[in-house]
C-alpha cells in the first residue's frame, strides 16, 4: 500500500503550512484516501497494510515518532468508524421516529377501540326490551376480550378489585373470580408467548398489591384471590389453546410460532412462580411474604396448570408432525413429478442426439 504521504506534505508545504501541520494534514488526507480506495478490505487487513505502509512513509520522512504515530493512529479510527457512526444516527432517530409512530398508532388504534364500544353501546339503547339486555351482555363481554387492547388493563383490574373490596362478603372468592375473568380474557387477545404472559401477569399482581397493601387488614385476602384466579384464568386458557389447536386449519396453523407456543407451555408453571416472585421482590416485606406463601401454597393447582399444558404441547406436536408429513407426501409428489418430468426430456434429448448422429453418419457417407 502506498499512502503517498511525501506528496501530500510537500503540497501543504508549498501552500504554507508549518511542518507540523502540514504533516497531519497530509497523514489526514492520505488515510482519508487510503481507508476510501480499500473500502471492501476487512478492518484487520486495513489496520495491518495501513500501518505498515505509514511506519515506512513517516520514516522516509524521518518523522516517526510516538506523538505522531497516535495521531496517525487517532485519525485511522475515526475515518473508519465515521461512516459506522453516521449510520448508527441515522438509526437512532429511525428508531425514534418508529417509535413515536407506534406509539400513535396504539393510540389511534385504542381510541379507534373506545369510539366502537361507544357506538354499540349508543345503538343499544335503540333496540327493543327484550334485546337490551342480550345486547348489554355481550357488549361487556366482547369490552372484556379486549381490554388489553384498550390499553385500560390497570384501570379495569383496579376498579374490579375496588367492587369486589366495597360490594362482597367473601372477598378472596370474589377477586378470585373477576381476576379470573379479566385475565382470561386478557391472555386470550393475542399472541400467548411468554413475553406477554409476564406484561399481563405483572400489570394484575402489581395491582393487586398495591390494593393489599392499601388495605392491610384485607391484604391476604386480596393476593390470595388474585394469585389463585390468575392460575385458574392460566390453565381455562391453556385448556382453550388446546381445542383450538385440534381444530385450527392448516392455512392459519402455518402461521403461528409453534416453537415459542411449546416453549412457554413447557415452564408455564415456573413461569408462572417466576412472575410472582419477581412482583413479590419489588413490594415491602409485609406484602412480598403474603405473596411468596401463596406460590407455596398453589400445590394441586400449580401441578393442573403443568399437567393442560403437557397435554396441550402433546396436541401441538401432533399437528407438527401431521404437517411434516403431508409436507414429506407433497415433497415426494413433488420429486417423483419433477423425475418424471426429467425422464421424458432426457429421452428427448438422447433421442435428437441419435437422430443428429444418424444425419452426421449419413452426411459422412455420401
Amino acid at each position: 500500500m502506498n499512502l503517498e504521504l511525501k506528496s501530500y506534505y510537500e503540497k501543504a508545504l508549498d501552500r504554507g503550512a508549518g511542518e507540523n501541520e502540514a504533516l497531519k494534514e497530509a497523514i489526514d488526507k492520505s488515510i482519508e484516501a487510503a481507508v476510501h480506495r480499500y473500502a471492501g478490505a476487512s478492518a484487520r487487513n486495513l489496520g495491518e497494510s495501513l500501518a505498515e505502509a505509514l511506519a515506512k512513509e513517516l520514516d522516509e520522512l524521518c518523522r516517526i515518532d510516538e506523538e505522531l504515530l497516535q495521531y496517525a493512529f487517532e485519525r485511522l479510527i475515526e475515518t473508519v468508524q465515521r461512516p459506522k457512526e453516521k449510520e448508527i444516527e441515522r438509526l437512532i432517530i429511525e428508531i425514534d421516529r418508529l417509535q413515536r409512530h407506534l406509539s400513535t398508532e396504539e393510540e389511534e388504534l385504542q381510541r379507534s377501540l373506545r369510539d366502537l364500544f361507544v357506538g354499540i353501546e349508543t345503538a343499544g339503547k335503540k333496540v327493543g326490551a327484550d334485546l337490551s339486555e342480550n345486547w348489554e351482555e355481550a357488549l361487556e363481554n366482547t369490552e372484556l376480550e379486549h381490554v388489553e387492547g384498550l390499553g385500560i388493563l390497570t384501570e379495569t383490574v383496579e376498579a374490579a378489585l375496588v367492587a369486589a373490596l366495597e360490594e362482597s362478603d367473601e372477598i378472596e372468592h370474589a377477586i378470585r373470580e373477576v381476576v379470573r375473568q379479566i385475565t382470561h380474557k386478557a391472555l386470550g387477545e393475542g399472541l400467548l408467548s411468554a413475553a406477554r404472559i409476564r406484561a399481563i401477569l405483572t400489570t394484575i399482581l402489581m395491582k393487586a398489591s398495591e390494593m393489599a397493601e392499601a388495605t392491610p387488614t384485607k391484604a391476604k385476602e386480596v393476593i390470595h384471590g388474585t394469585v389463585y384466579g390468575i392460575n385458574d384464568a392460566l390453565i381455562a386458557t391453556v385448556k382453550q389453546l388446546k381445542n383450538r389447536l385440534d381444530f385450527t386449519p392448516e392455512e392459519e396453523a402455518e402461521h403461528l410460532n409453534w416453537n415459542e407456543m411449546i416453549r412457554m407451555l413447557s415452564r408455564s408453571d415456573e413461569l408462572y412462580k417466576e412472575i410472582i416472585d419477581d412482583v413479590a421482590s419489588k413490594n415491602s416485606p409485609f406484602i412480598r411474604d403474603i405473596l411468596v406463601d401463596s406460590s407455596d401454597i398453589l400445590g394441586d393447582q400449580f401441578a393442573e396448570l403443568k399437567r393442560i399444558s403437557q397435554e396441550t404441547i402433546e396436541v401441538a406436536k401432533k399437528r407438527l408432525a401431521s404437517f411434516a408429513k403431508e409436507a414429506a407426501i407433497k415433497g415426494a409428489e413433488l420429486k417423483e413429478q419433477l423425475t418424471a418430468e426429467a425422464k421424458k426430456l432426457g429421452e428427448k434429448a438422447w433421442k435428437k442426439a441419435l437422430k443428429m448422429a444418424e444425419a452426421y453418419r449419413s452426411k459422412k457417407e455420401q
